[in-house]
């Protein structure tokens, strides 16, 4: 079975990936130009008043890329595998429009940064394991089984140790993070 309930309440089940466009801030370059996935599953049940909570399970690569240019060769990239534990309250309006705000706790699983040499061999880190972030979204029900979202989500707090050499206004490396994602919801019975 595929939704079962508590209170007469079906708890809703269903699988979701796309693409994320990523950039951190706090360090020197700008833009969210680091491509990466996001996927994972979802269970939700309804509140009232058009009122829903979720909890994802979820995989995303966040990081940064700086290509070469024209007056600069040098390459920079790196790639942040997380996962993370998002929980939720969606806002449904009409059965088609959904507006979605959230906390997601998170778990460093990788880092791998690169130049234009190729990978940098392995240092000791400065990133935090654990992180927790924010996020905001829209999404939009195609079908009464197939959403398209819009997600942007920021790091709460910042992922990686303050350096002693940074000015005192510095405030850390935080994640921003796009993803835009299919989600389908198995039927309810």
């Amino acid at each position: 079975m595929l939704a079962m309930g508590v209170d007469g309440q079906p708890i809703n089940f269903g699988l979701f990936g796309g693409i994320t466009a990523s950039q951190i801030s706090g360090d020197p370059y700008t833009g969210f130009r680091k491509l990466g996935v996001a996927a994972g599953g979802f269970m939700n049940q309804y509140i009232d008043l058009d009122i829903y909570w979720q909890a994802e399970l979820k995989y995303v690569i966040r990081g940064v890329y700086k290509g070469p240019e024209v007056n600069d060769p040098t390459l920079y990239r790196s790639t942040y595998h997380y996962i993370e534990l998002p929980l939720s309250v969606h806002y449904l309006h009409d059965e088609k429009f959904q507006l979605e705000m959230g906390i997601s706790p998170d778990v460093l699983v990788g880092v791998v940064f690169e130049d234009e040499n190729g990978i940098l061999k392995p240092t000791e880190s400065d990133n935090n394991t654990f992180g927790l972030n924010v996020f905001l979204g829209l999404g939009y029900w195609i079908t009464p089984t197939l959403m398209a979202n819009l997600r942007y989500t920021n790091s709460a707090i910042s992922f990686r140790e303050t350096q002693e050499w940074n000015h005192p206004q510095y405030r850390g490396y935080f994640h921003n993070v796009m993803s835009l994602t299919l989600a389908y919801r198995f039927k309810k019975k």
